[in-house]
C-alpha cells in the first residue's frame, strides 16, 4: 500500500480544508489514503464502497468512521503502519478533534507520539500492527466518551486504557479481526449484549430478544454499556470487600469520592442482576410527579460513578463538543 510521499504543501492543504461540510466520503478516504501514503486504488475502491452508504453529515464524524474502517482492514489484511505513518495517522486525529478538546488531544498524541519515537523499534509485531487501532481507540474515546466498541471509558482512565491496549496482544487481534467490515457491526453487537443478559439474568435467548426489542431507545443504550462493561463490574466486584476497591473505582472515576459514592459504586455492583431484569420487565415504574423511579435513580447513579454508563449530562456534554 505504501508508494511516493504526497508533498508537505499538499498534505497542509488537505488538513487545512477537512472540515469542508460539502466533501464527499470517496473525497475524504482518498485524502486519508495521500495523507499517509497509500496508495493502492483497489483497496480504495473497496473502502469507500463499504462507506458509501454512510449518512454522517459532520465532517469530523466522517473522517472518524474513514479512519476507523482503514486502520481495521489493514489489521485485517496484516498490513502493518510504518513508524512515519503512525506519525501521519496522530497528525490527522489531532486536526479533527473537536476544538473544545485540543488540550485533551495534545497531551495523548504528545505522549503517543513520544512513546512510538522511543519504542517502536522493539515493539511486538503484533503491537505494531493493531496500533493504528489504538490511536482510533483512543480519539474516539475522547470525542465519543467511549471505544469503537462502545465500552465506556472516563478521560481521566484514558492512559490506563492504553497501556492496556498495549497487552494480550493475541486477544486484542483476534477481537479486531473479528471486527464486520460491511456494516453488520450493530447486529453483532446486539447478538453480544444479548449473550451477556443470557449468562447474568439465566434467561433464554427468545425471551431476552422480545424483552430487548420492547425496550425504549434510552434503556437500551444503558444495557448496552453495562453490557459492554461487564467484564469491569466483575472486576469491581472482587475488590468490594478489600481495601483495593476504593482506588479502583476512584482511578475508575479520575478523582476522590466520598464513603456515600463508594457505597452507592458497591450497592449497583451488588444490584447489577437486579437492575437488568428490572429494567427487561419493565420494572422500574416511573414516580411521582417528575417521573423518577428511585431505587433506579440510585442504582444507575452508582454505574456512572465508575464510568459503566454515562450520565444525561455527560452525554449531552459529548454531543454539544
Amino acid at each position: 500500500m505504501n508508494s511516493d510521499s504526497l508533498p508537505m504543501q499538499n498534505k497542509h492543504v488537505i488538513l487545512q480544508n477537512w472540515n469542508d461540510e460539502k466533501v464527499l466520503m470517496s473525497d475524504i478516504i482518498t485524502n486519508i489514503f495521500n495523507l499517509l501514503n497509500f496508495h493502492d486504488n483497489n483497496i480504495k475502491s473497496e473502502i469507500t464502497e463499504i462507506l458509501r452508504n454512510n449518512q454522517k453529515s459532520n465532517p469530523s464524524d466522517k473522517w472518524f468512521d474513514a479512519l476507523k474502517l482503514i486502520s481495521i482492514y489493514c489489521v485485517k489484511n496484516n498490513f502493518t503502519f510504518s513508524q512515519s505513518q503512525i506519525y501521519d495517522l496522530l497528525t490527522i486525529f489531532s486536526r479533527i478533534v473537536d476544538e473544545k478538546k485540543k488540550d485533551v488531544v495534545n497531551t495523548v498524541t504528545f505522549n503517543v507520539y513520544r512513546d512510538v519515537m522511543e519504542n517502536h523499534y522493539k515493539l511486538n509485531e503484533n503491537l505494531k500492527l493493531i496500533f493504528p487501532v489504538i490511536i482510533v481507540n483512543l480519539m474516539h474515546i475522547i470525542k465519543y466518551g467511549k471505544d469503537i466498541e462502545g465500552n465506556s471509558v472516563n478521560l481521566f482512565s484514558i492512559n490506563n486504557y492504553y497501556q492496556n491496549s498495549k497487552s494480550n496482544l493475541e486477544q486484542q487481534l483476534l477481537k479486531i479481526r473479528s471486527f464486520d467490515l460491511q456494516g453488520t457491526r450493530g447486529v453483532s453487537i446486539k447478538n453480544q449484549i444479548i449473550k451477556i443478559l443470557e449468562l447474568v439474568t439465566e434467561r433464554n435467548e427468545k425471551d431476552l430478544q422480545n424483552s430487548y426489542s420492547n425496550l425504549q431507545e434510552s434503556d437500551q443504550k444503558k444495557l448496552i454499556e453495562l453490557c459492554n462493561n461487564y467484564q469491569k463490574i466483575q472486576e469491581f466486584s472482587k475488590l468490594i470487600e478489600t481495601e483495593k476497591f476504593s482506588d479502583a473505582i476512584e482511578r475508575e472515576a479520575g478523582r476522590k469520592l466520598s464513603e456515600s459514592q463508594l457505597q452507592h459504586a458497591a450497592n449497583s455492583i451488588k444490584k447489577t442482576k437486579l437492575y437488568l431484569e428490572k429494567v427487561l420487565d419493565g420494572g422500574f415504574a416511573p414516580k411521582g410527579k417528575h417521573g423518577i423511579n428511585h431505587v433506579k435513580h440510585n442504582i444507575e447513579y452508582g454505574f456512572q460513578l465508575m464510568g459503566i454508563i454515562q450520565s444525561k449530562r455527560r452525554k449531552q456534554e459529548i454531543k454539544s463538543n
